[in-house]
């Protein structure tokens, strides 16, 4: 077995959220839920293509100095242009407080709140 190898949710495996650079990873289980909540809505897998990121990788990528990345609150799933206004608008009815469109990257950012 890889380190974080194993699920977390019924679609979602800890490797998904690790951060590139050092593996290490922390995730909220807000976080979690969310996004299988929002997978199920889709009714078809999603890519994570960034979870939580260690200060270092936040910086290389040009992350928020204060990035939920770092704290395990957020994720960026792929998502062509054309679909991300519905997986938006998907996304808060699954749970996520904020769901920022990425339209020339491709990709949604998902944040869970603290509370």
């Amino acid at each position: 077995m890889r380190l974080n190898d194993f699920q977390i949710a019924k679609n979602f495996n800890l490797m998904e959220l690790q951060c590139p650079c050092c593996h290490r990873v922390m995730t909220h289980p807000r976080l979690v839920a969310a996004l299988q909540s929002l997978r199920d809505l889709l009714e078809r897998p999603m890519v994570i293509t960034s979870g939580y990121r260690c200060a270092e990788h936040n910086r290389a990528v040009g992350g928020a100095s204060a990035s939920r990345h770092m704290k395990g609150l957020a994720a960026d799933v792929s998502v062509p242009k054309e679909l991300q206004p519905e997986l938006c608008d998907m996304a808060r009815r699954a749970g996520f407080s904020r769901a920022i469109s990425y339209p020339a990257r491709s990709f949604v950012h998902l944040e869970v709140g603290y509370e």
